[in-house]
């Protein structure tokens, strides 16, 4: 008999076989259990177990195996005993691997194998981007990412999992945007910024691209936390440098300013809403040399400013009009009082929130000024007291910050429980007594209503 024949003839007996294990149901479980052993394995070997067989699936499995299965619980049999009733059937010169494969349909390999042909196929997609990717700083950023598995290598493992088309097509658009970034685009002065939604329009075309949360915009922050790793905000790396325990909820909490101010530092602004803050007596030194002659103006006309990123980012420095002393209120109505009060004082609102243009603005003073922070006496109040003093640390003074104020001027307003829940957040060591009379009490204290106990003391 020719090769060819032999070979027809032992298809012909494979399909006969497989027929004939399709017919009885039995065999469909001790072959997915055989199967998951093989890919357990690597090989076929070792022993499965079946359980809950009836009386006719006991004696169908006997018919082949030549033992009576009846009666036991569970069934085992052993790949030694496959293959000895394979070979004494009429089935003998099929192999077991081969009777599997073509039962499910399917190629027959081990976990590991399976891992190793997974990692090539991602290898040669990765490669395939690369490939087409035009040479500059996105290429330079996945190919020292996908080499030395940094920032960024485990996102780009998800969204190759999940939808690796869409993260090509992702990452062929962000190779595009990042050749346009302000801070990168050769040509363009240091100080250009660009609306995030207008700079995603431009150079993808869907000026949502970039929206918080979208595969896109995890993509660009792992390419800017990289490219900026040493000019990151303090927020994203203050507890680690000065040794103070967080927690989930802290980090939780700074990630959002953290990663505006990584984008600001790329020169993209995220929204119009948090790119200003309210600010009174400063003076302002462009990076021209040049005093800005609007800050001045508002400053000799003893007028607020709303000042913005867009200009702070044309900033090389501001300074307090007289004392190298700043002060930082939670509320507006603080500020106004304090402004009229103090003519000669520099001071700044946080409006009800510390954002990132009041970050930014703190960040424009130089070392010797010194900060003073008073807010509400509410859970949000003390968080935002401690990121301000995990921030500049004993550059900032937590101003009127003691139980005696808080028990003094508190509220009939209740703390909600959820509310209530934040100040396990609330760690700093000279807020304690205030927490925990804070939890005693349930009621909040306003900073409006300490006014005078504020102007008693400069």
């Amino acid at each position: 008999m020719d090769m060819e024949a032999e070979r027809a003839e032992c298809d012909k007996k494979l399909e006969e076989c497989i027929q004939y294990f399709r017919q009885r149901p039995v065999y469909r479980k001790l072959f997915v259990k055989v199967w998951d052993k093989y890919q357990s394995l690597g090989h076929f070997g070792g022993t499965v177990r079946l359980s809950g067989l009836t009386q006719e699936e006991c004696g169908l499995l006997g018919g082949f195996f030549q033992r009576d299965f009846w009666g036991k619980e569970p069934v085992s049999i052993s790949a030694a005993a496959m293959e000895k009733a394979l070979g004494n059937s009429r089935f003998s010169g099929l192999s077991w691997e081969r009777i599997l494969q073509g039962y499910f349909r399917k190629e027959l390999v081990g976990k590991k194998e399976q891992r190793l042909q997974e990692d090539m196929r991602r290898d040669r997609f990765f490669a395939g981007i690369l490939d087409a990717a035009p040479a500059g700083s996105g290429r330079a950023w996945l190919e020292e990412t996908l080499r030395t598995k940094g920032e960024g290598y485990l996102l780009l493992r998800k969204q190759y999992r999940e939808q690796p088309h869409k993260l090509e097509e992702n990452l062929r658009l962000l190779m595009r945007a990042i050749h346009r970034l302000p801070f990168l685009s050769a040509g363009e002065e240091q100080a250009a910024c660009e609306l995030l939604a207008v700079f995603a329009a431009e150079t993808t075309g869907d000026p949502h691209f970039f929206d918080a949360g979208t595969p896109g915009e995890q993509l660009l922050t792992a390419f800017l936390k990289q490219k900026l790793s040493e000019t990151l905000v303090r927020e994203d790396f203050q507890r680690e440098t000065a040794g103070i325990p967080g927690t989930e909820g802290q980090r939780e909490l700074l990630t959002v300013e953290g990663k505006a101010r990584l984008f600001y530092e790329a020169g993209l602004l995220r929204d119009e809403l948090s790119n200003n803050t309210l600010v009174y007596g400063i003076t302002g030194m462009g990076k021209d040399g040049e005093p800005h002659e609007g800050i001045s103006g508002f400053l000799k006309r003893r007028e607020p400013l709303q000042i913005t990123l867009m200009t702070m980012r044309k900033l090389a420095r501001v300074c307090p009009q007289k004392e190298k002393r700043v002060y930082i209120v939670e509320n507006p109505a603080v500020f106004s009082k304090l402004m009229r009060a103090w003519p000669e004082a520099a001071i700044v609102c946080g409006n009800g929130q510390i954002r990132l243009a009041a970050l930014v603005l703190l960040d424009l003073f130089d070392a010797e000024t010194a900060f003073l922070y008073a807010g509400d006496y509410d859970p949000e109040g003390l968080q935002i007291a401690q990121r301000l003093k995990e921030c500049y640390g004993e550059r900032l003074r937590l101003w009127k910050y003691s139980r005696e104020f808080y028990e003094r001027y508190q509220s009939d307003v209740e703390i909600s429980a959820k509310s209530l829940k934040k100040l396990e957040h609330v760690y700093l060591p000279e807020l304690q007594e205030i927490k925990q009379a804070m939890l005693q009490k349930k009621k909040a204290a306003y900073q409006e209503a300490m006014l005078g106990e504020y102007l008693r003391q400069v």
